[in-house]
């Protein structure tokens, strides 16, 4: 008698459906690699040898734009908005020739890199058109920056798809745009979950149990009119995880070029330790306040399934890297401090009412106006009445302050930074605010706060001393006196 579907529900913080999966599921696994894995011929040659040692796992293969692609996609956007065709044209003519330098140096079958070029040009075509088009107008909107930026992954991911084959590994390109639909928020988009879960069934799955590797794309996607979207910066480890939660992966890899995550940001601390695991919501934390290796929302529709998340170096394969998961079932057995993230740029704005009637219209104000602004505050406070905010410097500093004098007295101080101290050992520890006070104890601090997580303590300071501050907060709390089981040197 034939099995119905099981249903599975699922909550996530940014969308909420119920997962319609099969009972008889075949093990699978998704590999993301990121733009520093694709660079260049040695690099995706490199690709082709990770992925072909983890045939018998069933992989599904992600893939980044090359390095540097989307931000050269870009300018030529803001080239052909400013009027100079020239110029954006020059910046899509170097993009085809590094794609052009990779697929010569990868391949050596005459027939498919001919192929490759024919791809080449059609996506230089295109991307000539869009060009005229903007630089006639003289505008350029979030849709057509996405349909910019979604290049970058196509080309890549055709490059990986055809060194496969070359390799000798069966393997089948893939546009996102079959599977992952999203809404219409272009530049953040966020999938459609359900229609999402359906269409990788019908798409990726059954090339997977036949024995054949798809490779697809992170970052984009597209909208029921067929418009391709993107889901923000560095959204390729969030497409990863999506499809990991449709396919009810064993794992989740996301290999890039450090191995693992960190203590803290190598640049700037010279004796990081590399954490061997963490909790999904300390990596949420982490990525969300400002630490590189994870997209924020990665961790989001893997939560609830409890699949595990590694982090990799595919300069490294030896290397056991990260893995994020459900945290360790004691909590004697996690150190009080997991890793320490930090920003340099960022602004605080102090706003007070003018009239003090009601606390709560004034937050609501407030609030609604960083959520018509897209803006997310890295840290807020508040009194009886005022609210004090810290927000990425990237932000629009100007229309913020102006939207929010509507709303009260407001004094903005430029020139800021953060430092978040994560870890699921703080809640309940004696003497850390002993010493992170200790260790900032000459930093001209702006805001201080204690997450409601119960996760993190943020400190927000003036930028000059962020760098001082965050080697202070890591030797106190890794250096000899902090050492746990829970880290490790990493390789040199």
């Amino acid at each position: 008698m034939a099995q119905g579907p099981l249903h599975l529900p699922v909550s996530f913080p940014i969308f909420s459906v119920t997962l319609f999966l099969p009972l008889q599921i075949v093990p699978m696994i998704v590999m993301k690699f990121g733009g520093t894995s694709n660079r260049d011929a040695a690099s995706m040659s490199n690709v082709l040898r990770i992925v072909s040692a983890h045939l018998s796992h069933r992989p599904v293969v992600v893939i980044s734009a090359i390095a540097q692609a989307t931000n050269e996609l870009e300018k030529s956007a803001r080239a052909a908005s400013a009027g100079d065709v020239a110029g954006a044209t020059a910046f899509v003519d170097r993009l085809m020739e590094r794609h052009n330098d990779i697929l010569t140096h990868l391949l050596s079958d005459p027939d498919r890199i001919a192929g490759l070029r024919v791809v080449l040009e059609a996506h230089r075509k295109e991307l000539v058109n869009l060009i005229q088009g903007v630089g006639i107008l003289k505008e350029l909107t979030a849709k057509t920056m996405d349909a910019f930026c979604s290049h970058g992954e196509r080309l890549s991911s055709r490059i990986v798809a055809a060194g496969l084959q070359e390799a000798g590994v069966e393997s089948v390109w893939i546009d996102a745009k079959d599977f992952m639909l999203t809404d219409d928020n272009f530049g953040r988009a966020l999938p459609l979950m359900k229609t999402v879960v359906e269409k990788v069934e019908q798409v990726l799955r059954p090339p997977l149990e036949k024995g054949i590797v798809p490779v697809t794309q992170g970052f984009i996607g597209v909208t029921r009119s067929g418009a391709y979207t993107t889901m923000g910066r560095e959204s390729s480890d969030f497409s990863a995880s999506i499809i990991g939660a449709a396919m009810n992966a064993q794992r989740v890899q996301i290999w890039t070029d450090v191995d693992g995550i960190l203590t803290a940001d190598p640049r700037v601390i010279c004796d990081v330790r590399k954490i061997k695991r963490m909790s999904y919501e300390e990596a949420f934390e982490l990525s969300y306040f400002g630490a590189k290796v994870l997209h924020p929302n990665t961790m989001l529709p893997l939560l609830e399934k409890n699949i595990p998340v590694e982090i990799r170096n595919s300069r490294k394969e030896g290397g056991t890297g990260t893995v994020v998961d459900l945290p360790a079932p004691s909590a004697d057995a996690l150190p009080m401090v997991t890793s320490i993230a930090c920003k340099e740029d960022m602004t605080v704005f102090a706003i007070s009412p003018r009239t003090r009637l009601n606390q709560y219209l004034f937050w609501e104000g407030i609030l609604s106006v960083l959520n018509r602004a897209g803006c997310a505050a890295g840290s807020i406070s508040t009194s009886e009445y005022s609210m004090a905010l810290a927000i990425d410097g990237n932000a629009d500093i100007e229309g913020l302050r102006l939207q929010l004098e509507e709303h009260g007295r407001v004094t903005v101080v430029p020139g800021q930074g953060s430092i978040c101290i994560v870890g699921k050992g703080l809640r309940g520890s004696s003497g850390v605010l002993d010493r992170i006070f200790a260790a900032l104890n000459d930093a001209k601090v702006t805001m201080i706060s204690f997450g409601a997580s119960g996760l993190n303590v943020t400190v927000v300071l003036a930028a000059a001393d962020v760098e001082t501050a965050l080697r202070r907060l890591h030797g106190e709390f890794f250096g000899d006196h902090g050492a746990s089981d829970a880290f490790e040197t990493p390789i040199n």
